[in-house]
């Protein structure tokens, strides 16, 4: 058989080729037709994966928005189930706008406990709804703003006691409060002094005088609470000191008749010690030893044998010395 391009060739040739061409042809028609599935040669591929939220330029796999994430299944990975994830929520967004976090908290715990606010705590409850939603549980959620002459939430503290009291000094204390941030001790009505713990020293009180005193606590966002009973006190007679003699005339060294005269008063007490104690009062610098020679110099003969016995370090109470001016 005569075939282009290749010449002669035999009949069983030419048969055998053509036999296996038309079984391939038919085979493929047969799978084609018969498979549910493409195969990767059917496959078109489009790189634009831009209407799924693959950015054209590189990037996460970014389906409806969820940040990043590979995989999606409809919900959003930083939902909120109770209120306690609000809460560390809200005060993450809140302190990301320069809020103080530990008022955050207190405020917030205020809020979902639902108690009057005072207008900090109303204005920080305000912006936590704005910023992470009402709180999802016991919806819905209203914020109560107490009233302008209305009392702090934060109960009175109990036990409020004196002690250690003096001419112009007395302790206070008191039991503590849960919640309380500090304390503040009014004295006959009026705020005198605050505290961080439960005790406080009030001084500059006058001798004799009766006082009134009762305490608040502070929250830790300012808030004042209710103010304990008041307890009165009343301060002690202020300790005498004695006082030397002193003379008509201002004494002088040339006239030891013009003097003044100190004694000893307490067991223990030297003659140094009441010198020091003369400067002190005078604003004097005499030396014990100038005091000493100056009564050995004046003082009658009876007096100064009795000094040079006992010696300036060996004195009794009750004996006097004389101090020039």
């Amino acid at each position: 058989m005569d075939v282009p391009a290749l010449g002669k060739s035999p009949k069983w040739m030419v048969y055998g080729i053509g036999g296996l061409a038309a079984a391939y042809v038919a085979w493929r028609w047969y799978t084609n037709g018969t498979s549910d599935e493409a195969t990767a040669d059917d496959l078109v591929y489009d790189p634009d994966l831009s209407e799924y939220g693959q950015s054209t330029a590189g990037g996460p796999f970014n389906v409806g928005g969820n940040n990043g994430s590979s995989v999606t299944d409809g919900t959003a990975p930083d939902a909120i189930d109770d209120n306690a994830e609000w809460t560390q929520r809200a005060v993450e967004l809140l302190a990301n706008a320069g809020y103080d976090p530990a008022v955050v908290y207190a405020a917030l715990g205020e809020f979902l406990a639902r108690r009057a606010l005072d207008k900090t705590e109303a204005t920080i409850a305000r912006a936590a709804i704005a910023a992470a939603g009402e709180p999802p549980v016991g919806r819905p959620w209203t914020v109560i703003e107490e009233s302008a002459t209305g009392t702090g939430t934060l109960p009175a503290p109990g036990g409020l006691k004196a002690s250690g009291i003096t001419s112009s000094s007395v302790v206070l204390s008191w039991s503590g409060v849960s919640g309380a941030g500090s304390y503040q001790v009014y004295r006959n009505g009026s705020g005198v002094a605050s505290a961080s713990g439960t005790s406080a020293t009030i001084s500059g009180l006058s001798a004799e005088t009766s006082y009134r005193f009762s305490v608040a606590a502070i929250s830790t966002t300012g808030k004042t609470g209710t103010r304990s009973g008041e307890i009165t006190i009343k301060t002690l007679k202020a300790a005498s000191t004695p006082k030397p003699s002193t003379p008509t005339r201002p004494p002088t060294k040339s006239d030891p008749s013009r003097h003044r005269t100190m004694r000893i008063t307490r067991r223990g007490q030297t003659l140094s010690h009441l010198v020091n104690e003369y400067n002190r009062r005078y604003g004097t610098r005499h030396t014990w030893q100038e005091i000493w020679n100056f009564n050995l110099k004046y003082r009658s003969a009876s007096t100064v044998k009795t000094l040079k016995s006992r010696g300036p370090n060996k004195v009794f109470i009750g004996s006097a010395f004389w101090f020039p001016y």
